[in-house]
C-alpha cells in the first residue's frame, strides 16, 4: 500500500488548483491516497503552514508524505525541496514551511532531477509543475536523494516566542486565531497531572519540564488583564474569556460560544504572560 499523499495549501476551494495538483498526482500514480489537511492557510503565511504542520504531522500513518504549498516566492531563485525527519517526507518550497518538524536528524534534497518533474515548468504555478510529480514519484517508492542535491542549509524560521524568566514568569505571543477565534498561543505544551498541577513542557527545545499551580498563577493579556483557568469550554461564563489547554496541548484564549479574538480584540504577535498573582 502506497504512503498516503497531504496536501496543505494556501489555494482555498474556489479555484481548480486544488484539483488539478491532485489530477498530475493520479497520473502519476494512479493508486495513491490523497488527504486534505487544509487549504485556507491565510494567502503566503509561512509560519501559519508551518505551524499547521507541526500540530498535525504526527496523527498521519509513518511514511506520509506531506505536500505543503504555500509560496509567496514561487517563480524566484528560492529552492524546491524533499524534506526527511524519519518518519514522514515533506515536499514544498524551501522557505521555511517544515521549519517545525524538522529534527536534528531531518535531511533535506533539491527537486532538481527533471525526471521527477513536468516538462518545461512554468513559473506561476510549482505546485503543479515540480512538487505534485515529486510527491507522487516520493509515494511510489522512489528514494529523497534521487530527487537532486542534498541541501545543508534548508530555510528555517525562528521558534515562536517562549521565555522562562528566573521568578517563573513565562512569556509567549499569540500565534494566530483558529476558525474559531481561540487564541492559540506560544506559552508552551501544557497537560493535567494527577495532583492538580499544570505541567509545562517548553515545545521546539530541549529545555525540562516543570510544574506550576493554576491556583497561583494566571495568563496576563497585554492591557494587564488576568484571565482564569477553564477545563472545557462550557465552563467559561458568557461573555468572559479564560485559559484553556487546546487540543495540541497549547494554551488557549477561548470564550464559550463567542469569539474571543473579537472579544478581546487581540491579535498575532502580542505578548501574553503566564505570572503568578502575587506578582
Amino acid at each position: 500500500m502506497h504512503n498516503p499523499i497531504v496536501l496543505l495549501t494556501d489555494f482555498g476551494t474556489r479555484d481548480a488548483f486544488v484539483g488539478i495538483m491532485k489530477g498530475v498526482i493520479a497520473r502519476i500514480n494512479p493508486t495513491a491516497r490523497m488527504i486534505d489537511l487544509n487549504h485556507n492557510i491565510p494567502p503566503g503565511d509561512i509560519r501559519r503552514a508551518a505551524l499547521t504542520l507541526w500540530q498535525a504531522a504526527d496523527f498521519f500513518p509513518k511514511g506520509s508524505i506531506f505536500l505543503s504549498v504555500i509560496d509567496p516566492g514561487v517563480g524566484t531563485p528560492r529552492r524546491a525541496i524533499i524534506a526527511d525527519n524519519g518518519t514522514y517526507r515533506f515536499v514544498g518550497p524551501d522557505n521555511g514551511s517544515f521549519s517545525y518538524v524538522m529534527n536534528e536528524d531531518a535531511a533535506a534534497w533539491e527537486l532538481a532531477n527533471p525526471q521527477y518533474r513536468l516538462p518545461t515548468p512554468g513559473t506561476t504555478f510549482h505546485g503543479r509543475d515540480i512538487f505534485s510529480p515529486a510527491a507522487a514519484h516520493a509515494s511510489l517508492g522512489v528514494s529523497s536523494p534521487s530527487f537532486g542535491p542534498a541541501v545543508p542549509d534548508p530555510v528555517r524560521l525562528p521558534p515562536p516566542r517562549l521565555e522562562i524568566t528566573p521568578e517563573g514568569s513565562i512569556h509567549g505571543e499569540i500565534l494566530h486565531a483558529d476558525h474559531f477565534g481561540n487564541l492559540l498561543t506560544s506559552l508552551g505544551q501544557f497537560m493535567h497531572t494527577a495532583d492538580g498541577q499544570l505541567q509545562i513542557t517548553p515545545w521546539m527545545s530541549t529545555s525540562p519540564k516543570q510544574n506550576i499551580n493554576p491556583a497561583q498563577y494566571r495568563v496576563h493579556l497585554p492591557d494587564g488583564r488576568a484571565l482564569p483557568w477553564a477545563k472545557t469550554f462550557g465552563e467559561i461564563p458568557a461573555g468572559a474569556c479564560a485559559a484553556v489547554i487546546g487540543s495540541a496541548g497549547l494554551i488557549e484564549i477561548a470564550a464559550n460560544r463567542h469569539s474571543a479574538a473579537d472579544l478581546l480584540d487581540l491579535h498575532g504577535g502580542e505578548i501574553v504572560t503566564i505570572k503568578s498573582l502575587k506578582t
